[in-house]
């Protein structure tokens, strides 16, 4: 990946910008910044690192050592492996090509971090959008089922209303019955005397013609003069009978006629109970059940794909809280990890500080012994040119 790319790349994602001539001549302040914002980035609490160049020499070294840690794990671990280290002396005395490196494979698992979050609280979000959806849709549907169960119910309370006052139309209708039965009697009964008034006014006017057509005079005339006068009164009362025999007629008639559509009425009710009256209110019945049947199959189809979804999203949460419980075992890991690495250090350096008092002592005592050596090697000289010296020489000089 060329400079200007890996720039662009980092500047798009971390708020620290850097520029190209940097990567170039890397300092450890600028290593140092880069992997703060790194760390700040994947979460991390960096505020023992941010003020650590104010610190004293020992506790400086100790959070460099600790910052190498951190970079070296997550580079060892997006590399897959342990042969490629980051070292202290790539954060103190950084080089281009390794600064480059590092950096570019930090920020390739910054992005991959962002995506797997990304995605993971999409899918969450979707759930949850979808597992409300669902509830609002049952809770509606449910209302729905419950505004029909009451409807059915006000139906079947009033088919069973309807029920209950059948025998008292039938009472009712038996009464009407018997009543007819009496009224068509008493008519039949008049029609009968109706009829025999006309025969009688029929032949009484028959009489009264043959017998004016035989008119006599004097008693005779007398006679029959009385006796048309009491026939006319009669035929007048007999017209007076038909005329309140006709009135009563026409009441009963009249009342009849009334009476008549209601005995329809309940014979129609009596005879098809369920098909006239009450078969509009059955077939009502029938359809609000068969949609609440539907609607019960609806609401249970719908509770299906609730739980699914809730499993889906339960699913989706154990994942979570799995990579999570993970996460902090693997960061309890590095950090124990990092302790026992400054510990180390720690040791080594102390155990380096003792060598380095015990070398110091080790070349004072090999200057001492050389000075020995060479006051020995002097004296063995000496020594020799003692006893290599001539002793006939020596005899003529004492003399």
């Amino acid at each position: 990946m060329a400079n200007a790319t890996f720039v662009e790349n980092w500047n798009s994602i971390i708020p620290h910008k850097i520029g190209a001539v940097e990567l170039e001549h890397p300092t450890e302040s600028f290593v140092f910044r880069n992997f703060i914002s790194f760390l700040k980035m994947m979460k991390y609490d960096v505020m023992e690192f941010e003020s650590m160049y104010n610190e004293p020499k020992d506790v400086l070294l100790l959070k460099r050592a600790s910052l190498v840690a951190y970079i070296n794990h997550f580079y060892q671990l997006c590399l897959g492996s342990k042969q490629s280290t980051f070292f202290y002396v790539d954060l103190i005395k950084p080089s281009p090509k390794k600064t480059i490196h590092v950096l570019n494979i930090l920020l390739n698992y910054l992005f991959y971090v962002n995506m797997v979050r990304d995605d993971t609280v999409e899918r969450a979000t979707s759930c949850t959008a979808k597992y409300q959806e669902l509830t609002a849709k049952m809770n509606q549907q449910q209302c729905e089922l419950e505004n029909h169960k009451i409807k059915v119910n006000t139906i079947e309370q009033n088919i069973s209303k309807m029920k209950d006052q059948l025998p008292q139309l039938e009472r009712a209708n038996e009464k009407l019955r018997s009543k007819k039965k009496q009224l068509q009697e008493k008519i039949l009964s008049i029609k009968t005397a109706e009829s025999e008034f006309v025969e009688k006014i029929t032949k009484l006017k028959t009489d009264f013609a043959s017998l004016k057509d035989q008119r006599v005079v004097d008693e005779d005339a007398a006679a029959l003069i009385q006796k048309n006068e009491d026939l006319e009164s009669a035929i007048e009362e007999s017209e007076k009978q038909e005329k309140s025999l006709q009135l009563a007629n026409s009441e009963y008639s009249t009342l009849i006629s009334q009476i008549q559509p209601c005995i329809l009425a309940l014979e129609d009710i009596l005879q098809n109970p369920l098909n006239n009256s009450l078969k509009a209110i059955k077939h009502e019945v029938d359809a609000l059940q068969l949609n609440c049947n539907r609607l019960e199959k609806d609401c249970s189809n719908k509770k299906t794909i609730l739980e699914a979804m809730q499993k889906n999203c339960n699913s989706i949460r154990d994942y979570v809280d799995v990579k999570c419980k993970e996460l902090t075992a693997e960061q309890k890991i590095k950090r124990k990890t990092e302790r026992k690495t400054v510990t180390d250090l720690s040791e080594k350096q102390m155990q380096l500080d003792e060598l380095q008092e015990q070398n110091d002592i080790y070349v004072q005592e090999i200057e001492a012994l050389k000075e020995e050596i060479l006051l020995i090697m002097q004296m063995a000289g000496d020594t020799m040119k003692f006893l290599m010296r001539d002793p006939v020489k020596t005899g003529r000089k004492l003399k």
